[in-house]
């Protein structure tokens, strides 16, 4: 019998040039079209078995349903058409693997007319806000001419280091371009040297001048074109750049902008199981879009993956990509301006873990000597364990910091002492430096070998190394480190420190492991029973699952350490072998999480002056609990060097990881249904025809030839378009969220409402005004507003508001009645928080919904009221009320509570709030360096009894072992059972001559 394929029709029966139907282009048909959107939404991955079985659903309920193969040419022929085309790349070390070009992708951001007007091209100067990367000092560290050169009026555009006229008739050279924004308005400026025209010539005045965009009237093209051939220049002036600007040979007349692309590496395993996997991938972003926007995973870029190639060596084909757009930039259709433009693209910095960080800046690790990737901190434990040596850990020494041009340099020592054939020698150059390249590393191995084999022949060692320097030149590939080579990239300054893995997988994982493993089992109970008690509202945190993260309290992930981080600081005292100093360290840490947490900065010299006391007080606090987890722990230190990286990149969440590793999951679904034969290859492609669906359905342009041979940039139909603007579902499931802000206006249901008058409700009570309008008024038992800063607050979350007179608001709004709670003078002597009393009698106001400013979390006074475990309430599960119950704290009153300072949600807005008194930080230690030397020669004697009591132990060991060698030597016989004969112990032959 033979069977039916399940391939059904054959292949040469498809027509790829088929006409596409106008209503759903660039789809043949709506099938088509919903298909294959179904086939590659990113966290919905089917197989080729699923998509033979919808196939056949559908050809059951109707007509026209493409068969497999069909279906397969026809996301070929799109692929083809407006889809990245993987590459093939084969390293310096013979590993094969693919990519999605870059360039492609930053090309379909500027041809998205969903991104495209987003993207920001130059730097901002700003006293306000501040919370993009553009608004910081990373962009500004390029020069002028290496961030975006030109500006375009209309037709015109107005080049760098060019003449040009304004509308005053006064010339000028202007010499960058830059948003300046002041009072809420951002408008585009250059700094501009003034040209005074004199009898005998042109000169350049001193002093220079900033003049908006929009003075600007005549270009370089127009000055020429009155003057002649050249400009009279006085002879005494110099430094005049060459005009034109060299930069337009590449722009070729196009506009031309320079875009942003940091990049991600890390090792992710290809498996949901277990069973490790590992693939290195590199992910990016458009860093020039908004940080808002790179939140979504919808932005995130796939950029190669290899379970064979290093990270390096997936780098250099990138590094040769980014440097091939500075000889050749993309050219691609802007859906902003409607006009042709090219781009080139830097790299500002390298997001990643800290191991990933520190492969890409060619260090050692956090295990060696110097064990900080961005400054050279450390030494012997005889350098390290005195005064000035511990001191070091506790500093950001911008005279040790390290740099791109250090560690070349450094690399080439290393290439060099290679060359005498002694390991020994790299290896202490190695020690001494804490720079340790994974490409330079194989040379030194091939050079150690060549050498020693030359040493063999008693060469001369001029000549060993006369041989071996012309052999490593003419030798291809990469010497070292490829991001080395970037234009304005320093891999050891532009690897900022990522809080994700160093402060909740790094600093919280050891505060919450020195906190349980020093509790008793009843005392672990009772912490479970206050994390269990704690009042969410306000944190915006997962559901406690505190019972949980007590059983598997060694196997918490961040979020568990994110939500420890806001309320722990609450429930850690009272415990008998936590003491002051425990609970200190607690609290530095909970008070420090707010501010890395936050996306904006308003005052930022007063932020980094806060940061800086916060971080000091975390170090110290862990130099009074484990002094040597200073030197130990690599991550204590490195928070030190947030200051400067805040001050260059902006605020840390703005560059956490967390959004790469939440697109690891889609990462791991292309996968799993790869063939695994050619995994590299595969996954490049599901993730460009990912990119292309989202491509096509957010209305992006890609070029299509005439008929006549012309190229025209087109977009998919209206029909197409309109799923992801009217679809929600499509939304979710490619990661794209609608910038549509809430109504600030109450929340409630009229259907479940009850029809009052206004003297009937609670706020014609608090209100002692007259009534804001003669209609009648909803109440509801459950009702909710939401806040301006887009809260929901509900019945009994605590919010700040702005009084203001409620016949002023409009009764579509609705009016909210508060009760009103007394700050204190002073913050809580243990908690160090602000203090919330009820007045007595109690006080209620009521007030426009639209003057709900924001939510907070409030705690209440555990500590002051002494509550005790002894409330019961029932246990929910499966939606039932079940019998058990679950013990929870009693609250002796309702009076006292204590602002929550820990708490991330609104943290800026609740520092802007409160007086500045209540949220300053304060010092630990007034005078940090005295404290740190008596810390460390406590360090040096503690440090001496842990070494000598593990070399009595190794001593011990080898003793043991020796022991036991011995005997064995002695015991010439090796008895088995009562009657075995004795029988000698095996010699070792003695090789024969031949």
């Amino acid at each position: 019998m033979v069977l039916n394929s399940d391939e059904d029709d054959d292949d040469s029966n498809i027509n790829l040039e088929a006409a596409q139907n106008e209503e759903y282009f660039p789809y043949p048909d709506k099938i088509s079209m919903l298909l294959d959107i179904l086939d590659n939404l990113p966290r919905l991955r089917l197989s080729t078995h699923s998509v033979k079985l919808i196939l056949w659903m559908l050809k059951e309920l109707g007509h026209n349903v493409p068969s497999l193969n069909k279906f397969r040419a026809m996301q070929k022929s799109l692929r083809s058409e407006c889809a990245s085309v993987p590459q093939a790349h084969v390293s310096d070390f013979k590993n094969h693997y693919h990519s999605i070009p870059l360039q492609e992708s930053i090309a379909k951001d500027f041809s998205n007319p969903q991104t495209a007007p987003h993207i920001n091209l130059y730097p901002e100067r700003t006293n306000g806000p501040r919370s993009e990367a553009w608004q910081f000092d990373r962009w500004i560290e390029f020069s002028p001419s290496q961030l975006t050169p030109m500006y375009s009026q209309g037709l015109k555009q107005f080049w760098i280091e060019e003449v040009a006229q304004l509308s005053d008739g006064t010339l000028v050279i202007p010499q960058n371009w830059v948003y300046i924004t002041q009072k809420q308005r951002r408008e585009l400026h250059s700094d501009c040297s003034v040209i005074d025209i004199t009898p005998n010539g042109w000169t350049i005045l001193p002093a220079a001048r900033t003049v908006p965009a929009s003075k600007f009237m005549y270009n370089y093209d127009d000055v020429i074109a009155r003057t002649g051939d050249s400009f009279p220049w006085h002879e005494s002036t110099s430094n005049i750049s060459r005009m034109p600007n060299p930069l337009r040979d590449l722009a070729e007349g196009d506009d031309l902008y320079v875009v942003m692309v940091p990049l991600w590496c890390d090792d992710v395993s290809g498996n949901k199981s277990k069973q490790y996997n590992k693939h290195i991938n590199i992910y990016s972003v458009n860093g020039s879009l908004p940080g808002q926007l790179l939140q979504q995973e919808y932005f995130v870029n796939f950029v190669s993956t290899s379970p064979h190639a290093t990270a390096l060596e997936q780098f250099k084909s990138l590094r040769d990509e980014i440097r091939e757009t500075e000889r050749k930039p993309i050219r691609v259709y802007n859906a902003a301006t409607g006009r042709m433009c090219r781009s080139i693209l830097r790299v500002p910095m390298l997001p990643a873990d800290n191991p990933a960080q520190s492969e890409e800046s060619s260090h050692m690790g956090g295990n060696s000597n110097h064990p900080c990737r961005k400054c050279k901190v450390g030494g012997s434990f005889q350098e390290t364990e005195t005064a000035d040596g511990y001191h070091c850990f506790f500093c950001d020494n911008e005279s040790i910091r390290r740099s791109a041009e250090e560690i070349k340099a450094e690399l080439s020592k290393q290439l060099e002492v290679a060359k005498s054939g002694v390991q020994a020698r790299v290896s202490e150059l190695q020690t001494e430096s804490g720079i340790k390249d994974k490409i330079t590393e194989v040379w030194i191995e091939k050079l150690i070998i060549q050498a020693r084999a030359y040493k063999a022949q008693k060469l001369p060692e001029a000549e060993i190394s006369a041989r071996l320097t012309d052999w490593i030149e003419k030798e291809p590939g990469e010497k070292m480190n490829p991001l080395l080579d970037i234009t304005g990239l320093d891999p050891s300054q532009d690897t900022p420190v990522e809080i994700l893995h160093t402060v909740l997988l790094g600093i919280m994982k050891y505060i919450w492991y020195m906190s349980h493993t020093a509790m008793t089992n009843k005392e672990l109970e009772l912490l479970a029973v206050r994390l269990q008690s704690t009042d969410t509202d306000g944190l915006t945190v997962p559901p406690l699952r505190a019972a949980y993260m007590i059983q598997y309290r060694n196997n918490l992930i961040g979020k568990h350490f994110k939500t420890l981080m806001q309320i722990l600081p609450f429930h850690v005292h009272s415990f008998s072998k936590l003491g002051l100093t425990h609970f200190k360290l607690v609290q530095t840490v909970g008070a420090l999480g707010p501010l890395l947490w936050t996306s904006e900065i308003n005052e930022l010299e007063q932020y980094l002056d806060d940061v800086d006391v916060l971080v000091g007080n975390v170090l110290d606090a862990f130099a009074d609990v484990a002094p040597s987890k200073i030197l130990l722990k690599i991550k204590i230190h490195l928070l030190t060097h947030l200051r400067n990286d805040i001050r260059r990149f902006g605020p840390p969440i703005r560059y956490a990881t967390e959004i790469f590793e939440a697109f690891n999951a889609v990462f791991r679904l292309c996968s799993i249904y790869s063939n695994h034969q050619a995994p590299s290859r595969d996954i490049a492609i599901q993730f460009s025809d990912m990119g292309r669906i989202k491509h096509i359905l957010s209305g992006g342009y890609w070029p299509r030839s005439t008929s006549h041979g012309n190229v025209q940039w087109v977009q998919a139909s209206k029909t197409v378009l309109s799923l992801l603007a009217n679809v929600p579902i499509i939304q979710r499931h490619l990661g794209w969220v609608s910038h549509q802000s809430a109504d600030v206006q109450a929340g409630l249901s009229r259907k479940k409402a009850v029809k009052v008058s206004w003297s009937q409700t609670t706020a014609a009570v608090a209100c002692t005004e007259h009534s804001p309008s003669d209609i009648d008024w909803f109440v509801g038992e459950v009702p909710k507003v939401v806040a301006q800063s887009g809260d929901i607050c509900a019945i009994g979350s605590w919010a700040i508001v702005q009084e203001e007179n409620v016949r002023n608001s409009r009764a579509s709004h609705g009016v909210v009645t508060l009760e009103r709670f007394q700050l204190g003078a002073d913050i809580h002597e243990d908690f160090k928080c602000p203090i919330l009393h009820r007045q007595i009698p109690q006080s209620y106001v009521a007030v426009a919904s639209t003057a709900v400013k924001f939510r907070f979390s409030a705690q209440h006074d555990c500590r002051l009221a002494n509550c005790q475990p002894t409330r019961h309430t029932r246990q929910i599960q499966e939606r039932q009320v079940t019998e058990r119950t679950q013990l929870l704290l009693q609250h002796s009153d309702d009076d006292n509570f204590v602002v929550n300072m820990y708490a991330l949600h609104n943290a800026m807005l609740l520092r802007q709030a409160l007086p500045r008194e209540l949220s300053q930080p304060i010092p630990l230690y007034s005078d940090r360096q005295l404290r740190h030397a008596e810390v460390a020669r406590i360090l040096v004697v503690d440090q001496a009894k842990k070494r000598a009591h593990t070399q009595e132990k190794t001593q011990a060991t080898r003793k043991r072992k020796k022991e036991e060698a011995e005997k064995l030597t002695q015991d010439g016989t090796v008895t088995e059972g009562p009657t075995a004969q004795p029988t000698a112990r095996p010699q070792p032959q003695k090789k024969q001559r031949n």
